[in-house]
């Protein structure tokens, strides 16, 4: 097992990774320049001079606004940028209290910066006192800049990650110094399976009153997770979930455009959970067969049914608590509570996809025991799956997510999220778009561990 340097020298890593993830993401997100329409309509206070956009009640992040303005009279605008607090009071009082201010703008771009998070409304009144709408023909807002926390957020974890590491570095020259060896264990399975497996058999009877080692499942489940640790398996995932968050280009100008955003995120998480949770989960079984640990493990008084449900208990684990933490930025970024039931809805639905991917991987490997042979089928096998199957259909993922996500929408908010199905599923159907993924789950497992553990030879 690792000694304490090793721990903090892969904690230092792993914010390393974490911090530089974020900002690929940020300045992958800085390129882009969402670009929407503002529609404005009459106001109900002050209807004769006045026009209030309707499009942009969201939440938006801070960030910077420009709005790109064409009119088709001479006259001018004064244009008003309300918060919550400035529309509640326009609406029932008709005091004015703008986060931000131009008067007598033309035809021309203005620059705006969102000052913190809340619902924004922009309010104009001509100086023509006309009530003729069309006075602005055009007028276009686009999001530009960095994303300004995730930005300081990225550069804060970096800079822990150079400090963490830069302490492991002279801990480890003071054990040097002390002629203390800092060799790892698991770079000999041999030493290693004696320490951790055969140590508690061999505790004499007067340590009875002692409390209970660990059992060797745990023992083996520890042990697998520490091997996903290791540089630099677990850097790539993490990288790889987070940029899958950042990337995608978020326009939302509404709740419904919200909730189709945290919909339409969708096809990155299915390609991240094939080719990563598919490869990393053939490399453990069929991997591991083929290169002969499974058969030195083995060797040992270690049961099979233990390594099995070790492997596949801590790769689950260890793939759903990365993307887990990764899709939480959905909260962030798309303004939502942290009790929003959708998003807790979606995290469901990505694990019961995640738990059917790791046992087709899993039943693959075990058969063909050949890691590429078994990574290559589970791959065209849903690549085939999805393309075959309409995107609203059960038997694919993407319809499986977008059924239940819709059913709990249109329950929970009464909406349907723009982009996803017109109408419903009926209770019915919901329940079975979950009840498939877990019978069919449920069956490959039960098939793979009774193979694993009574029937595969492993030469």
């Amino acid at each position: 097992m690792r000694n304490k340097t090793q721990r903090l020298a892969v904690i230092g890593i792993l914010f390393l990774v974490i911090g530089l993830s974020f900002l690929v993401g940020t300045i992958y997100r800085s390129s882009i320049t969402p670009v929407g329409g503002l529609g404005f309509g009459p106001n109900s206070f002050n209807s004769a001079t006045e026009h209030r956009s309707t499009g942009m009640s969201y939440a938006f992040p801070p960030r910077d606004l420009s709005l790109d303005i064409t009119k088709n009279h001479n006259c001018t605008i004064d244009l008003y940028l309300l918060d919550s607090e400035g529309i509640s009071l326009w609406l029932s009082e008709g005091t004015l209290k703008p986060v931000w201010v131009a008067k007598d703008v033309t035809t021309q771009t203005v620059s705006v910066h969102i000052p913190h998070r809340d619902n924004y409304a922009f309010l104009f009144f001509t100086t023509a006192n006309s009530v003729d709408q069309s006075i602005i023909s055009n007028m276009q807002y686009k999001l530009s800049g960095y994303e300004h926390d995730l930005l300081y957020f990225s550069l804060t974890v970096i800079v822990v990650g150079f400090i963490i590491l830069a302490v492991s570095q002279i801990m480890l020259r003071a054990q040097k110094g002390n002629n203390t060896s800092v060799a790892q264990s698991k770079q000999n399975l041999d030493v290693v399976f004696k320490e951790v497996l055969l140590q508690p058999h061999q505790q004499s009877k007067r340590n009875v009153n002692k409390p209970k080692p660990p059992s060797q499942l745990r023992k083996l489940f520890a042990w697998e997770i520490e091997e996903y640790l290791a540089f630099p398996i677990v850097e790539i995932v993490i990288f790889i979930a987070i940029c899958t968050v950042l990337t995608p280009t978020i326009i939302a100008t509404s709740a419904t455009y919200s909730y189709s955003n945290l919909l339409s995120g969708i096809q990155p998480v299915f390609l991240f959970l094939i080719f990563v949770a598919g490869a990393l989960v053939c490399h453990s079984f069929a991997g591991s067969i083929s290169k002969g640990e499974t058969k030195l493990i083995l060797s040992y008084p270690v049961q099979r049914s233990h390594l099995f449900l070790a492997k596949f208990l801590a790769l689950f684990t260890v793939l759903f608590a990365i993307y887990a933490g990764a899709f939480a930025l959905q909260i962030y970024l798309l303004a939502l509570i942290p009790l929003e039931p959708l998003f807790y809805t979606s995290l469901l639905l990505i694990a019961l996809q995640l738990l059917l991917v790791c046992t087709i991987a899993t039943t693959l490997s075990v058969i063909t025991k050949n890691e590429m042979l078994s990574i290559l089928v589970s791959a065209l096998l849903f690549f085939g799956i999805e393309t075959i199957a309409p995107s609203t259909n059960i038997v694919s993922f993407t319809g499986r997510f977008t059924n239940g996500f819709v059913f709990i929408s249109q329950k929970i908010h009464g909406v349907l999220p723009i982009g996803g199905v017109s109408v419903a599923p009926a209770t019915v159907d919901a329940l079975i778009s979950l009840l498939v993924v877990i019978g069919i789950s449920s069956v490959l497992f039960v098939f793979s561990y009774v193979y694993y553990t009574r029937k595969m030879e492993i030469d």
